[in-house]
């Protein structure tokens, strides 16, 4: 019994009185039994790494760098650090390192402070990431690759010990359960600051949505799906008579609303699929890197509707999403003269 951990079911509403301090809440993993955690979390764990990896392997190669990318894979390679420690002790069941004593308690313990790092720190790396891009973007300020990989390398380091740090010093009070020792609970932490960020998402692409319901019907109407050089290619027509570059803010929006759901549409659905159960999902779950290149996707499109008219940006700008061909949204906006340097390379989305 002692190695054993007790998965209680708890009310998220007798947490969150004590964890205001977090900005969220712990609620349990499953229903009240008695569960051996250490197959299930390095299972959850593994199946987590091995969508990083896929969703590594599935980005464009050639991206310029960014925080986002950088803070991306220092949370794939924490994530491999978790797996890797709670796997060790899960083998070695009881053992010492150091004059320190490991048994399967840890494997609970190590995951509990990973989640609640993961869970505060959504609304800072966001933050950071479209401060950089509205530098870079917005305000087209250029620095070399050894400046800024040195700067994003810095600011991932020091976000994540400051984090450490705040979830280690702070304290969280663990809610009374009828007669079981709160020694054995494992309780997980729930972010409330995804909830929210998920949430704006949603409601800004559903208002773009309704602000442009009528360029998006026109741009429907005209949709044409064609094969070039081996690639699928969505082609969009505009009225007859429009000369370049195309205008008009409605049609730059629509345009960048049709790019961003043809790349993230399921991952939309899910967000809203998960608002309607109001499904709770661990921190250490909830912080990933599909999740991350999703948000990125989206702070690129707002950063760009907010250049607009202004777009003579280049190839480099277009090359920070590793999912997204953002230059064919911008191309038709943008005067011909002024970006000749840009090439037009076959992509998924294709507005001309």
């Amino acid at each position: 019994m002692a190695d054993e951990i007790l998965f209680t079911n708890i009310a998220a509403s007798d947490n969150m009185a004590d964890l205001d301090v977090m900005n969220g809440h712990e609620v349990p993993l499953t229903d009240l039994q008695q569960l051996e955690p250490s197959c299930l979390l390095i299972f959850i764990i593994a199946g987590k790494v091995v969508m990083n990896i896929f969703i590594f392997g599935a980005r464009h190669r050639n991206v310029t760098a960014s925080f986002l990318g950088y803070f991306c894979i220092s949370l794939a390679a924490m994530d491999f650090a978790l797996l890797l420690v709670i796997a060790s002790i899960h083998y070695f069941q009881d053992f010492s390192v150091v004059g320190v004593r490991f048994t399967s308690y840890h494997i609970c313990l190590f995951t509990q402070i990973v989640s609640h790092t993961y869970g505060i720190l959504h609304f800072p790396v966001l933050l950071a990431s479209g401060l950089d891009y509205y530098l870079t973007i917005v305000k087209s300020i250029k620095i070399s690759w050894i400046c800024s990989g040195l700067v994003y390398t810095v600011s991932v380091l020091l976000l994540w010990m400051m984090a450490f740090i705040y979830v280690l010093q702070s304290h969280v009070k663990n809610p009374a359960v009828e007669s079981y020792d709160s020694a054995y609970l494992c309780t997980f932490y729930i972010s409330r600051q995804s909830f929210y960020l998920s949430a704006a998402l949603v409601f800004t692409l559903f208002s773009v949505l309704a602000v442009c319901c009528w360029e998006i019907v026109s741009f429907i109407k005209s949709l044409k799906v064609v094969s070039y050089a081996n690639s699928t290619v969505v082609l969009f027509s505009f009225p007859s008579g429009d000369q370049w570059p195309i205008q008009g803010q409605k049609r730059f929006l629509a345009s960048l609303l049709f790019s961003f759901l043809g790349t993230w549409g399921p991952f939309v659905v899910l967000q809203v699929i998960i608002f309607a159960l109001c499904a709770h999902i661990p921190a250490y779950m909830d912080m990933n890197v599909p999740w991350l290149y999703f948000m990125n996707s989206f702070l690129i499109a707002v950063c760009l509707a907010l250049k607009y008219p202004d777009l003579p940006v280049t190839e480099k700008t277009f090359s920070t999403d590793p999912f997204i061909g953002w230059k064919y949204c911008a191309l038709p906006f943008m005067d011909a003269d002024l970006n000749k340097g840009i090439s037009l390379l076959p992509s998924a989305v294709t507005i001309v």
